[in-house]
C-alpha cells in the first residue's frame, strides 16, 4: 500500500517549477535594481527620498505577497499582477520627477524614447581625460550619469580635449539652423571644423557657462567667464569663454590663454644679417628703435626680447605697458592704460623719465605728444624702444615722421625700424618636396639652376581600409606646425638719415634702402621657403593679404619745446 502511495507522489522538483522560480528571481532582481535607481534619482531631482523609497518598497512587498497569497491556477496571472502594481508606482514616480526637471531631462517622453532606440550621442560615457577647474578655483567632480549636467560635461570635455589635440587657439560656436557650426583658429588661420548638433552644442555651452562662473539661465545678454582644465599629464590650461544671444540662438567663443614666453633675440626668426645689424643697434647707447607690426604679429614678443638684451644690473631699465605679460628681472615695469588720450599718456611717460632711466620700453604710442616726449628723451641720451601697429617699415617711418613733425631731429635720433608678420612653419613629419616651376623662380628673381626643390604640405592624404583619412599625428592634417616671424628691417645709416632730414619722399627712401641691400618682407619670407621652413603658398597668403594703408596721426604734431 505504501509503495503504491509513493508511486503516485510527484517526482523530485515536481512541487516547484524551476523555470517559474527563475522568472520570479529575475523579475525580483530587476525590481531591486530599479529601486536603487529611484533612491539615487530622488537626490538628483531634490524630492522626498524616504517617502518615495517607502512607497516603492511597500508596493513591491504587496505585489510579492499577492503573488503567493492570491490563489490562481495560471502562473501568468500572478506575473501580470506583480508587473501591474510595480509599473503603476514607477510611472507615478516618473511623472512626479519629470515635473521637477527640464524638458530634455524627462524620461519616457517621445524624445527620450527616440534617443534610446536611435543610440543617441547623449548615451556616451565620459572619457575622463580632463578635470575642469571653475573660475572660483574649485576642482569639479565628474557629474553622475543621471545628473542634468552630465550630457553637457561629456560634450564640453570632447570639445575642449579636441581643442588641445589640434592646437586650436580659438573656437567659435555659431548657431546655423538645426546645427551649430564650429570655426577654429590654428596657427593664426581660421577654418571650419564642421557641424555639431544643436542639442550637443547647447549642452556644452550650458556646462561651460556654469564652469566659467556665468549665468546659465541668461541666454541673451553678453557674458564673460574663465576656467581651467587639467590634462592627463598634469598640465593646466586656462580658457576665456564669452557668450552672447542672437536671433538663431546662443553663440560662444572659447579662447585658450597662451602663456607668454620671452624668447632670445636669435629665436625670433631674424636672418643672420638682420640679427647682426640689430645687435649693433642695441649697443648704441641712445636713440629710438621702432618695433612695429600689425595686431597679433608678435611685435610685443620681439619688443621684450630686444629689451632683455640690455644688462639690467648695469643700466636702469623701465617699461610702459598696458598689461604686464611677463615679469622681467630687474626691470621696473609700469602699467599705463593704452586707452588714455595722447596728452595723458605723454604725461605718464614724462613721469617715468623723471627717474632718469637709461633704457625705456614703450609698449604703445598713442600719438604726436607721446612721440615728441620720446624724441626729446632720445636727444638727452636715452635709449627707447617704441611699438605701434603698422603694416610695414616705411608706413611706420612715415607715421613717426608725421608725429615728430621735425625731420631733422627725427633723423638724429632714429636708429632702426622693424616690422614683422607671422608665418606658419611646415610640419617636419609630413611636408613633401617638389621641383619648383622655373617661371616662378624667375618671377621671384631666384636662380633656377641652383634651387632644385621647395617644400609644401602633403597634396594627397592617405586613407585606411574604411576610407577614413589618415592624419599626421604631429600637425593633425594641417601640414603646418607652429609659427615664426619674418622681419622687414630698416637700419638708419648716415645716407638714410640725410635723406630723412631733407624731407625726401618715401619712394626716395625706398630707393636708398635698396642701395643699402635691404630686403623687403616678401623677399625675407622667400628665404624661409628656400631653407624649407615654410611654403610658397604660405608666403603668398601672409604677404598678399591686404594692401598697406597709410595711417593718420591722431593729432597734429605740436612744436617741441626746447
Amino acid at each position: 500500500m505504501s509503495e503504491h502511495i509513493l508511486a503516485q507522489a510527484p517526482p523530485l522538483g515536481g512541487y516547484i517549477a524551476i523555470w517559474k522560480l527563475a522568472v520570479f528571481l529575475a523579475l525580483f532582481v530587476f525590481w531591486a535594481c530599479v529601486g536603487q535607481w529611484v533612491d539615487k534619482d530622488t537626490l538628483l531631482v531634490r524630492t522626498n527620498r524616504s517617502f518615495w523609497n517607502n512607497i516603492y518598497l511597500g508596493a513591491g512587498t504587496v505585489a510579492i505577497a499577492l503573488w503567493f497569497l492570491v490563489p490562481a491556477p495560471i502562473f501568468i496571472v500572478h506575473l501580470l499582477l506583480f508587473v501591474v502594481i510595480w509599473a503603476m508606482v514607477l510611472i507615478v514616480y516618473i511623472l512626479h520627477r519629470n515635473s521637477r526637471v527640464s524638458p530634455e531631462e524627462r524620461l519616457l517622453t517621445p524624445d527620450h524614447i527616440r534617443h534610446v532606440f536611435a543610440g543617441d550621442k547623449k548615451r556616451r560615457e565620459a572619457q575622463k581625460r580632463l578635470i575642469f577647474i571653475s573660475a572660483n578655483k574649485n576642482q569639479l567632480p565628474i557629474p553622475d550619469r543621471q545628473a542634468p549636467e552630465y550630457d553637457g560635461y561629456v560634450n564640453a570635455e570632447d570639445m575642449v580635449y579636441e581643442i588641445g589635440q589640434r592646437r586650436v587657439s580659438r573656437s567659435d560656436l555659431l548657431p546655423t539652423g538645426d546645427n551649430y557650426q564650429q570655426r577654429v583658429v590654428i596657427d593664426g588661420v581660421l577654418s571650419i571644423a564642421g557641424d555639431i548638433s544643436r542639442e550637443d552644442a547647447e549642452a556644452a555651452i550650458g556646462y561651460l557657462k556654469e564652469v566659467g562662473g556665468m549665468d546659465q539661465s541668461d541666454k541673451r545678454r553678453p557674458q564673460k567667464g574663465k576656467f581651467t582644465v587639467r590634462t592627463e599629464t598634469g598640465q593646466e590650461v586656462k580658457f576665456n569663454v564669452r557668450t552672447a544671444g542672437s536671433t538663431r540662438g546662443e553663440q560662444m567663443l572659447l579662447e585658450r590663454v597662451e602663456e607668454f614666453r620671452t624668447m632670445g633675440l636669435d629665436e625670433l626668426g631674424m636672418s643672420e644679417d638682420q640679427l647682426q645689424a640689430m645687435q649693433e643697434v642695441i649697443e648704441i647707447p641712445d636713440g629710438i628703435v621702432l618695433v612695429c607690426g600689425e595686431k597679433a604679429s608678435g611685435a610685443t614678443t620681439s619688443l621684450y626680447s630686444v629689451v632683455r638684451k640690455h644688462d639690467a644690473f648695469i643700466q636702469n631699465v623701465h617699461s610702459i605697458e598696458s598689461d604686464i605679460l611677463v615679469e622681467l628681472d630687474n626691470i621696473t615695469q609700469n602699467i599705463v592704460d593704452e586707452n588714455l588720450n595722447d596728452h595723458d599718456a605723454s604725461i605718464r611717460l614724462q613721469s617715468v623719465l623723471r627717474v632718469d632711466p637709461d633704457v625705456i620700453m614703450v609698449g604703445f604710442c598713442t600719438g604726436s605728444e607721446m612721440a615728441l616726449m620720446a624724441q626729446k628723451a632720445a636727444r638727452q641720451g636715452k635709449k627707447l624702444y617704441v611699438t605701434f601697429n603698422s603694416p610695414g617699415t616705411f608706413e611706420a617711418l612715415e607715421m613717426w615722421l608725421k608725429w615728430v613733425g621735425d625731420p631733422v631731429k627725427a633723423s638724429q635720433t632714429l636708429r632702426a625700424v622693424t616690422c614683422q608678420r607671422l608665418i606658419r612653419k611646415l610640419c617636419p613629419d609630413c611636408r613633401e618636396a617638389y621641383a619648383p616651376n622655373a617661371d616662378l623662380l624667375r618671377k621671384l628673381n631666384l636662380p633656377a639652376d641652383k634651387i632644385k626643390q621647395f617644400y609644401r604640405p602633403p597634396t594627397q592624404i592617405e586613407t585606411d581600409k574604411h576610407g577614413n583619412p589618415i592624419l599626421c599625428e604631429t600637425c593633425q592634417g594641417t601640414g603646418y606646425y607652429g609659427r615664426t616671424a619674418v622681419f622687414e628691417t630698416l637700419f638708419i645709416n648716415d645716407a638714410m638719415a640725410k635723406l630723412i632730414a631733407e624731407k625726401a619722399p618715401i619712394n626716395t627712401l625706398r630707393a636708398q634702402s635698396r642701395k643699402n641691400k635691404m630686403l623687403y618682407l616678401q623677399e625675407q619670407a622667400i628665404r624661409r621657403v628656400i631653407d624649407a621652413t615654410t611654403s610658397i603658398q604660405e608666403v603668398s597668403r601672409v604677404t598678399a593679404e591686404k594692401p598697406a594703408r597709410k595711417a593718420k596721426p591722431k593729432s597734429a604734431p605740436p612744436k617741441e619745446k626746447s
